[in-house]
């Protein structure tokens, strides 16, 4: 729309403006004066001949013929120069208006790349921190599981010995059932034995009695059978008793021999119970001592770790104080090295700037052709050179001393110089220090 409504402004201008006027040299302020016919002190009564007058007639007729096609040539110049200014102007216009939309592009994108720099700085921020808290959970539940450990194994430890008095206590009672059975046993079989002698002793009376009865019966008859007979019963009895005795003896060996073995045995299960206890209490004492000395290195291990942990926090600050105090002094060195190379560069950029000004001044003055008579006049005019050297948002005369003629000379030898010297890429300039007010005189 801007360059649309300077369009319409210049051919306007073009169009109303009167080619054929005379420029009042007052207005104009050029050092001449027009002196006209009356002024002049020529002879009155001068005779002149027909034909000079027809051919100052033809003469003057054919002078204006010429200065109406001269008109004309020239206001059709000056509205091809319009028009071609109208064109440059839009192709300028057209070419800011890419140049900003690149620029916003390329401000866009930057913002957009630096947000997402902000998002991954900030999720790495957040994993980090996850880190350290899944770090600080995983020990919490290491110390908890430790601790049910040793809770467990207290437990473990707890039931085995009971089980172990359990076991030994029934081992006990068995032992004691295995010897009072062991006892009834040798009770049976010595009533047993009893028995059998009093049967034995019965039978043997009866025997006795039958031999007597028998005896008195033959007695007459058979007294010496029956002397050899007794005689011979005589030592059947002795050698009976005799054996009776070895038996009772034998068995009686055998009863001692079975009750020394089953005291022997009973001693040497008591003896294995009392060291089994005796053991049993050696490897509780030897469990408790360990559980203390395993519990007393967990709670020095404890202690050392806390206090390891202290020391790594008091690191980790202090650390992190003198980092900070590095950062601090870091980033005043960089604040004071920053001004002193802004400092700097803006000094170089404004010496660049007055150079390049220079350098287009000298440029267009090169191009610039002020109408003759005109010496001593100036104007100040304020261009906006784009980068690639272009006048952008047009020329503004600011001032101007001289004629109509004196001012569009010096608007037209700008238009002509294009493209300008650049400006210096290496300072970056905007679109203010690009703006640059020359006087031309």
């Amino acid at each position: 729309m801007a360059v649309l409504f300077h369009v319409i402004i210049v051919a306007l201008f073009v169009i109303s403006f009167n080619w054929s006027d005379k420029p009042d040299p007052a207005k104009a302020g050029l050092p001449v004066t027009l002196i006209s016919a009356e002024a002049l002190e020529l002879p009155r009564n001068i005779p002149q001949k027909e034909s000079n007058k027809e051919v100052d007639a033809a003469k003057a007729q054919q002078k204006a013929k010429q200065t109406q096609a001269k008109e004309q040539a020239e206001k059709r110049k000056q509205q091809t120069i319009a028009a071609k200014a109208a064109q440059r102007k839009l192709e300028k216009e057209k070419k800011r208006l890419a140049q900003e939309q690149q620029l916003k592009e390329k401000i866009a994108e930057t913002k957009r790349l630096k947000e997402q720099e902000k998002a991954a700085k900030l999720k790495k921020q957040k994993e980090l921190a996850l880190a350290e808290q899944q770090k600080q959970k995983a020990l919490e539940q290491a110390a908890q599981k430790e601790q049910q450990e040793k809770e467990q194994l207290a437990r473990e430890q707890a039931q085995k010995k009971a089980q172990e008095e359990a076991k030994a206590k029934q081992e006990a009672e068995a032992e004691a059932q295995r010897r009072k059975e062991t006892e009834e046993k040798a009770l049976a079989e010595k009533k047993a034995e009893e028995k059998a002698l009093a049967k034995a002793k019965a039978k043997k009376k009866a025997r006795e009695k039958a031999r007597r009865k028998e005896a008195t019966r033959k007695k007459a008859e058979k007294e010496e059978k029956e002397r050899i007979a007794r005689k011979k019963a005589k030592k059947r009895a002795e050698k009976a008793a005799r054996k009776k005795k070895e038996e009772e003896e034998k068995a009686k060996k055998e009863a001692l021999a079975k009750k020394k073995a089953q005291e022997k045995a009973r001693k040497k299960r008591e003896k294995e119970q009392r060291l089994a206890k005796e053991k049993a209490e050696k490897e509780a004492a030897e469990r408790a001592a360990k559980a203390r000395e395993e519990k007393e290195a967990a709670e020095a291990l404890a202690e050392k770790k806390a206090e390891y942990r202290r020391k790594w926090l008091e690191a980790q600050e202090k650390k992190k104080a003198e980092e900070a105090a590095a950062e601090a002094r870091k980033k005043a060195e960089a604040d004071a090295a920053k001004k002193r190379a802004s400092a700097e560069f803006a000094k170089a950029k404004r010496g660049a700037q007055i150079t390049w000004g220079s350098k287009i001044q000298r440029h267009v003055k090169r191009r610039w052709h002020p109408p003759p008579g005109t010496s001593g006049k100036s104007a100040r005019v304020k261009i906006t050179v784009s980068n690639s050297g272009y006048i952008s948002g047009g020329i503004k005369m600011l001032s101007c001393s001289g004629s109509p003629a004196f001012c569009a000379s010096v608007k037209d030898a700008f238009e002509r110089s294009e493209p300008l010297p650049r400006p210096p890429s290496k300072y970056h300039l905007n679109k203010s220090d690009r703006t640059i007010t020359f006087k031309m005189d």
